[in-house]
């Protein structure tokens, strides 16, 4: 059996306030392409291997860090329906560090082709839940089940509520997947442009926690704004497949509350690529990036950071990509 599930481009979070007793939320849109590719069969141990191509192009500590993830998952997840293995290879990987959503794909992928192949059909929420995922953002787990344009509700905030800080999906342990509030199918092509950036420069672990207790809680005022454009503006321009409308907000919320502090953090190289590309498409930073989506003339887009790239000596991906509107395939 194979599971082949999509990335996703993480859009923003939309209130790091709480003052309403609410916290995080996201928008999101999740991409055919790159994607996360596992085959398995059925085994008596817990056995991992990866292809020759992710294995001569990935780092050593990152292919440990996959094999960690996937030996959890599928412990987690064969605890779970009573089995003890699973024979698993992963043929296709999101690129780690990206703002794709590597981690979460990986680890809802590993889960749910490990339950299946012994005929449980368990969803994306609850594999989330055993595999520790999901506890800030929700866009991933709904968009590895659906697919499509997502708006998620976020935790309830406070005393004696789901969470009492600020803390990003990896330092959010035993928190539910945020609910969904809103999907729509996203038909729009994408342009990812993905500079390499060195790992002292990745924003992940200790330095994402840090982040979060540094910038948060955000302005009201930013909230209130975020809000309106996302039910008022990018919602509506979604359903009626308007791409100028949507495309502005996207070029206005990357100033605007926790995705304005993503974006400030990253170095002047990578901000000047975001601002320029927006004087051609709708761009914005996915994440904590590197990676830049873009809506917009694709031709143009490509010319654009491919002489961004050679005029300031970065090596780097750019791919042409796809909305996704299915969410995980099982074969």
């Amino acid at each position: 059996m194979k599971i082949i599930s999509p990335c996703r481009v993480h859009m923003g979070l939309i209130d790091m306030n709480g003052s309403v007793g609410r916290i995080d939320g996201g928008i999101g849109a999740t991409l055919d392409y790159p994607n996360c590719e596992i085959v398995g069969k059925e085994s008596n141990e817990i056995e991992i291997e990866f292809s020759s191509s992710i294995s001569n192009k990935t780092a050593e500590e990152d292919l440990k860090a996959l094999y960690n993830r996937m030996y959890t998952s599928a412990n987690n997840i064969l605890n779970k329906i009573g089995q003890t293995g699973i024979s698993l290879k992963l043929k296709e990987v999101i690129p780690a560090h990206t703002g794709l959503g590597s981690g979460t794909q990986v680890s809802l992928s590993t889960g749910k082709l490990t339950s299946s192949i012994y005929g449980y059909n368990l969803d994306a929420y609850s594999i989330a839940q055993l595999t520790g995922r999901g506890g800030t953002s929700g866009i991933g787990v709904s968009g590895f089940e659906y697919g499509g344009f997502i708006v998620d509700g976020g935790h309830t905030f406070g005393r004696n509520a789901e969470k009492i800080d600020y803390k990003p999906s990896s330092a959010s342990k035993n928190v539910k997947t945020a609910p969904l509030l809103f999907r729509h199918n996203f038909d729009w092509d994408v342009v990812l442009t993905i500079p390499k950036i060195p790992v002292e420069e990745q924003v992940a672990d200790k330095k994402e926690v840090d982040i979060f207790k540094k910038f948060c809680p955000v302005p009201e005022i930013d909230v209130n704004r975020f809000c309106r454009l996302v039910l008022m503006k990018m919602m509506p321009a979604i359903i009626e497949n308007n791409m100028k409308s949507f495309g502005e907000c996207i070029n206005e919320i990357q100033g605007l509350g926790f995705k304005g502090a993503e974006v400030q953090l990253q170095k002047s190289t990578l901000k000047n690529l975001l601002i320029h590309l927006q004087n051609i498409s709708y761009s914005g930073l996915s994440s904590f990036g590197p990676t830049i989506y873009s809506l917009g003339d694709k031709k143009e887009i490509i010319e654009y950071s491919n002489e961004f790239f050679d005029r300031e000596g970065l090596e780097g991906d750019i791919i042409i990509s796809k909305g996704n509107n299915t969410g995980y395939k099982l074969i």
